[in-house]
């Protein structure tokens, strides 16, 4: 399955039940109704942001954040050639 990241230049400000849920559903490997499953996610303290993904393609990748509530542009998710 391929992996992405995708860039959040600003997150909108994420509940802490939030972060705690997107914690504990990287950490069961849990897989979303887009078929997303998370890998890692990085913030700044300025609000910037980063998710790492396994999905089926970006679309689904978008999806999934819309059913978070963050929007996500098409051209702010690209696959991953590389990860260590």
């Amino acid at each position: 399955m391929p992996k992405y990241i995708d860039f959040h230049q600003k997150l909108p400000p994420l509940p802490p039940e939030m972060l705690n849920q997107v914690r504990a559903d990287i950490k069961a490997g849990k897989v979303d109704k887009a078929g997303v499953k998370g890998l890692g996610f990085i913030a700044t303290k300025d609000g910037m942001g980063c998710c790492m993904t396994e999905a089926p393609n970006a679309d689904a990748v978008c999806r999934s954040h819309e059913a978070k509530g963050i929007k996500l542009g098409k051209g702010d998710v690209h696959e991953m050639a590389t990860q260590i």
